[in-house]
């Protein structure tokens, strides 16, 4: 029964192995320019940072690498387009096309029949997302040293180990769609569209919560904030990110002793000389996209104006530190690969009881 099963895959697991030998050759072929790259851009980047005339330090990428940087993006939809092309049809074919009958009236049981199949091929959706996860992660290095994000919007589901559980949900989760529904089409529409609910409600929901973020006072600092507004909401200060490498920063509020924050007003009485609108400083009322270009004064104005803010409040900033970076890995993946064993046991349960 397993060798059937492979021979039932063997062109998907070469469509497989032949992308991923192209991804090979082209990261060993780029690694070490991107590496150098990456290089200059680390010390030229820490030379500013004490340099107050720098106005910053930016990298472009050529049209290779930002290619190969979409690849590692792609990551993150390769196991719900597993699940959708490789789990949903598993079943649902061999339903659609009644040869299901045919295995069952052979000497080999429905347990065997489904254990040979998801053996095989989920077996092979791990490997090779867990290898394209693993050349990412090191193509990707130098990219993630100089920025320091690892938390970042995708970074994390890119990298290390959490591809593999997404992969075998992913799997698992078209297997049940295709067991349950029996048409090959709804069953892959049915997986994509359940395996990105699931990821979003993890992602934005559950992530955040699993631990207690902590809490870091700061002093409000006068070269480290900046004056404008959000969304078109009134003015106000807004301190520059803090500087917590690898973090996963929630969010940085300016509040006083008591939590309360930092009003718009207050900082328009307590800084008149800022270019708050109506103060004959700020873009006219009704200026749309016009803008007045900040006198000279402006800076000295907003130094002077968080000297005096400081003497009350300070910038309190919520965060998940980088230490945690390696519990949420471990624990995500092994989220994902218990949901994955779940779905198994269920179609296990429903190809002896139920299915027909």
């Amino acid at each position: 029964m397993i060798r059937l099963s492979w021979r039932q895959f063997r062109l998907q697991a070469a469509v497989a192995t032949g992308c991923l030998l192209t991804v090979v050759i082209l990261f060993v072929a780029t690694r070490g320019h991107l590496n150098y790259l990456y290089s200059v851009y680390a010390k030229a980047n820490t030379a500013c940072v004490t340099n107050p005339n720098c106005p910053g330090v930016g990298i472009n990428l050529n049209q290779l690498d930002q290619l190969l940087e979409l690849i590692g993006t792609a990551l993150v939809v390769v196991p719900a387009l597993i699940g959708a092309f490789w789990g949903a049809p598993l079943l649902a074919r061999e339903f659609e096309n009644g040869t299901h009958r045919l295995a069952w009236t052979q000497s080999v049981t429905r347990t065997r029949w489904l254990a040979a199949k998801l053996g095989v091929v989920g077996l092979a959706s791990v490997a090779v997302t867990g290898l394209l996860s693993l050349l990412v992660t090191w193509w990707s290095s130098p990219i993630d040293r100089a920025h320091q994000n690892r938390f970042g919007s995708g970074m994390f589901g890119e990298r290390n180990i959490t591809p593999l559980g997404y992969a075998a949900f992913g799997f698992a989760l078209g297997v049940v769609a295709g067991l349950l529904i029996r048409r090959t089409l709804p069953a892959m529409a049915g997986t994509l569209v359940t395996f990105l609910a699931v990821r979003m409600t993890f992602t934005y929901l559950v992530r955040p919560n699993i631990f207690s973020p902590v809490h870091k006072t700061f002093a409000l600092d006068p070269n480290n904030m900046g004056f404008g507004s959000n969304n078109g909401g009134p003015p106000t200060l807004m301190p520059n990110p803090p500087n917590l490498p690898n973090a996963w920063v929630y969010s940085t509020h300016v509040v006083d002793g008591a939590g309360h924050g930092l009003t718009s007003a207050t900082v328009a009485t307590t800084c008149p000389a800022l270019p708050f609108p109506g103060n004959g400083n700020g873009p006219p009322p009704g200026s749309g996209t016009r803008v007045r270009v900040a006198g000279s004064d402006v800076p000295s104005a907003l130094h002077d104006c968080v000297t005096k803010l400081g003497v009350t409040y300070h910038e309190v900033v919520t965060y998940q530190p980088a230490n945690r970076y390696w519990t949420l890995q471990w624990g995500e993946t092994a989220v994902y690969f218990a949901a994955a064993l779940a779905l198994a046991a269920f179609s296990f349960w429903w190809i002896r009881r139920r299915a027909k």
